[in-house]
């Protein structure tokens, strides 16, 4: 009488899978992430658009105040959502992620992508600080 015998091997569960799955891309994605942001710091140009850019937010920030402190409405819908819920702080929420975003993307690009995502995010924020400047006189 031939009998079978089975031989089975224990494989780890869906879940802890994929928690090594997810971990293993997150180490990944970080070391993706620390050689752009290296790049971005070692191409001069792209930093300084960088900063500009940061800059960019933070002056539409404060003429943004300026304005609502007078009792201007914001004539962005996006962002008088975003004051009308959670007031100053969701709006410098906003412009903190705005900035992020911007910056991580130029990161992201490199080169001449960089240097023009840069050039078009601190012209957008420039412009819509200096229509908030207009409004106030």
């Amino acid at each position: 009488m031939i009998s079978t015998v089975s031989i089975s091997t224990r494989q780890a569960g869906v879940p802890s899978r994929l928690l090594r799955g997810v971990r293993n891309d997150v180490i990944a994605y970080r070391s993706g992430v620390l050689a752009d942001l290296r790049s971005l710091a070692t191409d001069s140009v792209a930093w300084y658009l960088a900063v500009v850019v940061v800059l960019s937010q933070v002056v539409d920030a404060l003429s943004t105040l300026l304005a609502l402190a007078i009792n201007l409405p914001e004539a962005n819908p996006l962002s008088a959502a975003v004051i009308q819920r959670w007031g100053v702080p969701g709006l410098l929420g906003e412009k903190v992620v705005i900035a992020s975003v911007v910056v991580w993307n130029m990161a992201r690009l490199r080169g001449r992508g960089a240097w023009a995502l840069g050039v078009l995010a601190a012209l957008i924020g420039f412009a819509a600080a200096a229509w908030n400047v207009h409004l106030l006189f």
